[in-house]
């Protein structure tokens, strides 16, 4: 693969752009970790072009006006075996004091973990485009005063649109509007001068619509339909919608030269909303980060930073069902009983990407036409790193996975899977700093078919006065 990137640094504007241009070849489709987590923008096919445009204005850090607007847009543009042109950001932000108000599509990602090196949160990872939604948030930790700055939250609250969906169950096949709904609430123990830092919340998110013509002896009306879908409450003896979420925890130190992040992602799911949380199965990650500052002129080999992440979702087992309903005894993770689509946008997984679907796995693994994905039963072992050689940046990230296949679809045998990525980037005087990008991957294994890609590229950003 290609990439050229490049910045260029005029702090007192608000303004700035993106560009990138990549091309990649590769033996079969394109290798996991190169189309994983990049917010659908990579083709599946292996041999692509690639270009993106981007201009955001940012809010002011240098004013502390009560309030002030931020907008983006990007372009995304792809040729393989078809050629792809959509926005991937489009959005406008205005901020009144703390509270922010976005309406449009963005990028961003859900939950406590390492967004650098990680393999992907559980509930929305970065990985599908952004669809469109209107959002109310406290974005960034604020810190409650009467505590001592002791005690921060934030918090988001935003409903969203996801088009039409076709049915697995109900009268109706297929129904024209899916929403998405989605909260947020975080603490943060520890104030700015504090070494340790310890973080909690959870969040929830929701897919819903088309109940009244899905089931239409309840004649469920759309409002009605959102509060049985945002409060969670049963109604008829099981929930509307599809529910996903975690319970997070995490805990920072942050030490002289190096800082230690330690985080636990908890699932919940429809059969245990609020009620139940299977512990057996999340997202367990260990970062370390340099903090010491390195000299840029130095040509030996710097670590900068280290991840090791263990994801387990082989239990799927809600010890005591709600109500005693034994629908709720076996979960299916990111697949719907209702919505043939399961936990995805445009085709791609909604959260984490090592949860594949099916049309990425190998076409002689058993799939059923009503699950998204063939493959949520698994162990995976993710690893990565950053480092700095020869005034490069290096970026490795690498994950094996044990996988058993869904609920209707078991694999007769443990699939075992290896994807690797070896990265780096480095900056170049001409056109006032743009970078050189390469990368080398393969996926090795029996989930994915083997395949071993070359990335190179061309990318610069930069603000405009």
């Amino acid at each position: 693969m290609l990439c050229l990137a490049s910045g260029s640094y005029a702090q007192d504007s608000t303004v700035f752009y993106k560009t990138s241009f990549a091309l990649s070849g590769a033996t079969d489709q394109t290798p996991f970790w190169v189309r994983a987590n990049q917010n659908g923008n990579i083709p599946l096919e292996g041999n692509f072009a690639f270009a993106n445009l981007g201009i955001y204005k940012r809010y002011d850090s240098n004013h502390s006006k009560l309030l002030q607007w931020s907008a983006g847009a990007e372009v995304a543009a792809s040729y393989s075996t078809q050629t792809n042109l959509f926005f991937s950001d489009l959005y406008v932000t205005g901020k009144i004091g703390i509270l922010e108000v976005l309406a449009g599509q963005k990028n961003g990602v859900t939950g406590l973990m390492d967004t650098t090196l990680t393999s992907g949160s559980l509930s929305v990872a970065g990985n599908a485009r952004p669809f469109p939604r209107l959002q109310l948030a406290v974005p960034d930790y604020y810190p409650l005063h009467f505590t001592k700055d002791l005690v921060s939250f934030k918090l988001s609250y935003s409903d969203g649109f996801i088009g039409p969906s076709e049915i697995n169950y109900g009268i109706a096949s297929q129904i024209p509007r899916t929403y998405f709904h989605q909260k947020t609430f975080y603490l943060k123990f520890g104030n700015a001068a504090s070494r340790l830092h310890v973080y909690t919340g959870f969040n929830h998110q929701a897919m819903w619509g088309g109940e009244a013509k899905i089931t239409p002896l309840y004649n469920l009306a759309p409002l009605k339909a959102y509060w049985y879908t945002v409060t969670g409450k049963t109604f008829h003896f099981k929930k509307i919608g599809n529910h996903f979420g975690t319970v997070d925890i995490a805990g920072e130190w942050k030490g002289r030269n190096w800082s230690y992040f330690v985080y636990r992602q908890n699932i919940y799911e429809t059969g245990s909303l609020f009620r139940i949380i299977n512990y057996q199965d999340g997202l367990n990650g260990l970062r370390i980060r340099r903090n010491k500052p390195y000299d840029k002129q130095n040509r030996h080999f710097v670590f900068t930073g280290f991840l090791l992440e263990v994801l387990g979702t082989n239990n799927q087992i809600n010890r005591s069902p709600f109500e005693d309903q034994s629908v709720y005894e076996n979960g299916d993770y990111y697949n719907s009983y209702i919505y043939r689509r399961g936990w995805s946008y445009k085709g791609k997984e909604i959260g984490t990407p090592l949860i594949p679907e099916s049309g990425t796995t190998k076409k002689n693994l058993p799939r059923n036409d009503s699950e998204f994905t063939n493959n949520n039963h698994l162990w995976a072992f993710h690893s990565g790193f950053t480092a700095i050689w020869l005034r490069t940046s290096l970026r490795f990230k690498g994950t094996y996975s044990r996988n058993n296949g869904s609920l209707l679809g078991k694999f007769d045998s443990t699939k075992q899977q290896i994807s690797l990525i070896l990265s780096a980037e480095k900056k170049l005087k001409i056109l006032k700093e743009c970078s050189i990008y390469s990368s080398i991957s393969c996926d090795i294994g029996e989930l994915y078919p083997n395949s071993y890609g070359l990335l190179i590229g061309f990318r610069k950003a930069g603000f405009l006065d």
